[in-house]
């Protein structure tokens, strides 16, 4: 139910029962806008039953004030401040338009207002305030008591008159209990879904990259292994290539995330130059951001180009203030670079 067609702001995918019910939908505000019109309907056609008049009037706009707050989309259960704003509608119309009902006879469709108000109290116990709806119908009950007990009718007459309305509400509370079992079942039912699909992706990607990577390694491998398997004698560019490969197909299975195009050139020309190069992935992924993977390679890329001797670059496992060392080796002299989270160089 719903005076707009905008949807309420839900941060998943969650069921509840005004989702159960659309009460967002056309259909819904179709209704709403029927509920206004029928207590005009009732009230003008029931004024001259009435004396005072104004109150009736007065009871008509409040009521169908009521259900368009009431109709406001909101995720269940509906918000308490409005929740008390209905409670008040039902109390203040009810209080209104009792003590200008006839003293005698049947008060017909004059009494319009019970039914209205059950209304509003079915909406708002289908929408998670059930304790407030009751105790707004509670009140609205003993309001009509005293009304029959200072006007001169039986207290028989007070009762037939919002027997109707309580037995609603009975219905309206075991219906709303089923629509919650049921929107349990479908939040259940649509966490294992998504859980299965994220699962699903999950080895999709695995396995998207092992073929990625067997493919790079293929590509890689092949055309020396084939070499070799002709059984020629290597010539020294090619035992040069083939060292390159196993560097570089090393890098890639103990590097893995520092194993990027600009990381694997570079480690490759520091190697032509006779430095030993070792690249250790023990983080299992790279930094958070690509800025951080970018100032990543181009640190390490300028480690390497300026290194001699023995170089090690390792990604340490996460959890930690230190991201990355750069451990450079020549001889006595040791240098060692860190970088943080974010890629930024915190020593040297």
């Amino acid at each position: 139910m719903s005076v707009g067609r905008t949807a309420p702001p839900q941060a998943s995918r969650t069921v509840d029962v005004s989702r159960l019910l659309a009460l967002s939908s056309e259909g819904a505000s179709l209704v709403l806008g029927i509920f206004i019109v029928t207590n005009v309907v009732f009230t003008i056609s029931t004024i001259h039953s009435v004396s005072p008049r104004w109150p009736a009037y007065v009871a008509a706009v409040i009521v169908s004030a009521a259900g368009v707050l009431l109709a406001r989309p909101h995720p269940d259960p509906f918000p308490l401040r409005d929740s008390w704003l209905v409670v008040g509608a039902v109390v203040a119309s009810t209080l209104l338009i009792s003590w200008t009902l006839p003293t005698e006879g049947p008060t017909g469709r004059a009494s319009w207002h019970l039914g209205s108000n059950t209304w509003l109290l079915w909406f708002l116990i289908l929408r998670g305030r059930t304790a407030l709806a009751w105790g707004a119908a509670a009140a609205m009950a003993a309001i009509t008591a005293v009304w029959t007990a200072t006007t001169g009718r039986s207290a028989l007459t007070g009762l037939l008159m919002v027997d109707t309305q309580l037995g609603l509400l009975v219905v309206a509370t075991l219906f709303v209990t089923s629509l919650r079992r049921t929107a349990r079942r479908i939040n259940e039912l649509t966490e294992r879904s998504v859980d299965a699909a994220a699962a699903a992706a999950t080895a999709e990607a695995s396995r998207q990259v092992r073929l990625q990577r067997a493919a790079e390694v293929a590509a890689a491998s092949l055309p020396l292994l084939e070499r070799v398997a002709s059984g020629a004698p290597l010539s020294d560019d090619e035992r040069g290539l083939m060292r390159e490969a196993e560097a570089r197909l090393r890098d890639g299975v103990r590097g893995r995330a520092l194993a990027t195009p600009a990381v694997l050139d570079a480690a490759a020309a520091a190697r032509a130059r006779g430095v030993d190069v070792t690249l250790l992935d023990d983080r299992g992924s790279g930094l958070g951001s690509g800025e951080a993977m970018a100032r990543v390679d181009d640190a390490v890329a300028a480690a390497l180009a300026a290194a001699t001797g023995t170089v090690t670059v390792r990604l340490l496992p996460p959890g930690r203030d230190e991201a990355l060392t750069i451990v450079s080796v020549d001889g006595d002299r040791v240098s060692r670079t860190v970088l943080d989270a974010a890629g930024s160089t915190t020593a040297a």
